[in-house]
């Protein structure tokens, strides 16, 4: 299924979904919204990919942010609406079992830099610029930032970022932790996101919800008891870690 906003496709352990309205720097609209969230329930239920990365598609931007003509068309409650429909899409992205990365060229701002939060890692290009303007206009980050932000770069330098409608480039975002690295070619990214891929997608969704576990420390040793019985069950863990013992005899099995 391809939406007209939103494109995607699954090659293996990799899914790939493009933001498509170039025209408009990919600004994001309701149909944006609503494509995206078909695109990550299509890649889930197919259970074939371990790693699902949202890309410009081509465009010379990520995402020029929300589109403010579709947005000046919207007062009151189809307004609050539409914001509330951003904010759940980051919260669906957050929380989707495969590992998923945003990957960043250009413009990446406001609510383009907000879906890249929702997503738990990122990479940039090394002209991307990322930004919330949404200060300079008056209002607030709606889509994400006010929580995702600060616990990436700290409060305040998150604040700051946003109270004064700061853009930082790439190598800034990833010196300050915004961004995991910034790329420069094409095999690097390859390679980067084949390591990624190869790892269990099972285990990967294992991992994603110990990290959102609270401080209970009875529900996460259960928790992992059971995660590690089940993985550690499985042939192919069995057959890694005899390869790892016989590749380091010093290591215990």
């Amino acid at each position: 299924m391809n939406e007209a906003c939103i494109r995607w496709t699954v090659d293996g352990p990799i899914a790939r979904i493009s933001l498509n309205r170039p025209k408009v720097l990919n600004a994001l609209n309701e149909d944006s919204y609503h494509g995206l969230v078909a695109a990550f329930d299509a890649i889930e239920r197919q259970d074939q990919a371990a790693l699902a990365v949202i890309d410009s598609g081509g465009c010379r931007a990520f995402s020029a942010g929300a589109d403010l003509k579709f947005m000046r068309s919207l007062s009151g409650a189809t307004l609050r609406r539409f914001i509330e429909l951003s904010w759940w899409i980051g919260q669906r992205i957050s929380s989707c079992r495969l590992l998923t990365v945003a990957r960043l060229n250009g413009y990446t701002l406001g609510g383009g830099a907000e879906l890249a939060l929702a997503c738990d890692l990122r990479i940039a290009a090394p002209d991307t610029i990322i930004g919330f303007p949404e200060m300079t206009y008056g209002s607030v980050p709606g889509s994400g930032a006010a929580q995702r932000l600060q616990k990436l770069i700290g409060p305040a330098r998150a604040l700051e970022m946003i109270v004064n409608g700061r853009r930082v480039q790439a190598h800034e975002a990833a010196s300050i932790g915004l961004v995991n690295f910034v790329f420069s070619d094409e095999v690097a990214v390859g390679e980067w996101m084949a390591l990624l891929s190869s790892r269990p997608a099972e285990a990967i969704g294992y991992l994603k919800a110990a990290m959102r576990m609270g401080g209970d420390p009875m529900a996460a040793s259960a928790f992992h008891g059971l995660v590690s019985a089940t993985r550690q069950a499985d042939p192919d863990y069995r057959a890694r870690t005899q390869t790892f013992a016989l590749s380091h005899p010093s290591a215990q099995a």
